[in-house]
């Protein structure tokens, strides 16, 4: 058994309810169908270091769900108002670098395309199993 030590990114996307129901039913063109959802796509496959995992690119998954938050009096929020509860259809994004790569840029252009004032896009680090 191997074990690597890879970037992890998870990227939370608000897609429409409709994107959202058409994903989980598996229709793959509702990727295409939401401007946030097919920039974060679309930066991963022109990527050759985010999504590369060994003879593999544009390797990225879907989770699907909702979110909530309570927008304070100073915020910007694209959904909600302040000081009340929202919660939005999401779709997270996870895909992997190798531990050595710079993935700055791929990070600031997923972050341009991302429309909430604070982009909720988390680094971390895993290790993928294989044989």
């Amino acid at each position: 058994m191997m074990r690597t030590a890879m970037q992890v990114v998870r990227v939370h996307c608000p897609v429409t309810g409709n994107v959202l129901a058409r994903l989980q039913a598996g229709e793959a063109a509702a990727l295409g169908d939401d401007p946030v959802l097919a920039g974060v796509v679309g930066v991963i496959r022109g990527s050759d270091v985010l999504g590369a995992i060994g003879p593999y690119s544009g390797v990225f998954e879907l989770g699907f769900g909702l979110e909530s938050f309570v927008p304070g009096a100073e915020a910007l929020p694209t959904t909600g108002r302040a000081g009340e509860a929202a919660v939005v259809p999401t779709v997270v994004v996870k895909t992997y670098a190798a531990m050595d790569m710079n993935i700055d840029a791929e990070l600031a252009a997923i972050a341009a395309v991302h429309p909430w004032e604070i982009p909720v896009i988390e680094v971390g680090m895993v290790e993928l199993v294989g044989r």
